[in-house]
């Protein structure tokens, strides 16, 4: 994934990339990428306020207790939802569990 969209910026003429003696890649902006950039921060800004937001998911997958207690709910989750005859009474029913446990986590001190 990093590569196509590092040869999509390179063809675009936003970045310019150079080999060095070691055998990396030197990655350097160029004037029209920061140019772009400076026109699109706005729009850059909502991006990677989207990719923190993922980025609490995996903060909390990191407390082993907390990874257990989601892969169980997933689990559990798609076990009665997606493998199993469910009723809308059923869904009624699991949807509110769900939204339950939001509230009273959005309650906490």
């Amino acid at each position: 994934m990093i590569y196509p969209t590092l040869d999509f910026l390179q063809d675009q003429q936003f970045i310019t990339l150079t080999e060095e003696e070691n055998g990396r890649k030197k990655i350097e902006i160029t004037l029209a990428g920061q140019q772009w950039l400076d026109e699109n921060l706005e729009h850059l800004e909502h991006i990677q306020e989207r990719v923190k937001a993922r980025c609490v998911g995996f903060q909390l997958r990191k407390n082993p207790q907390m990874k257990r207690a989601l892969d169980n709910f997933k689990a559990v989750l798609d076990l009665k939802v997606n493998q199993e005859e469910t009723s809308d009474a059923q869904i009624k029913q699991i949807i509110g569990v769900i939204d339950r446990a939001a509230l009273e986590i959005s309650q906490m001190d």
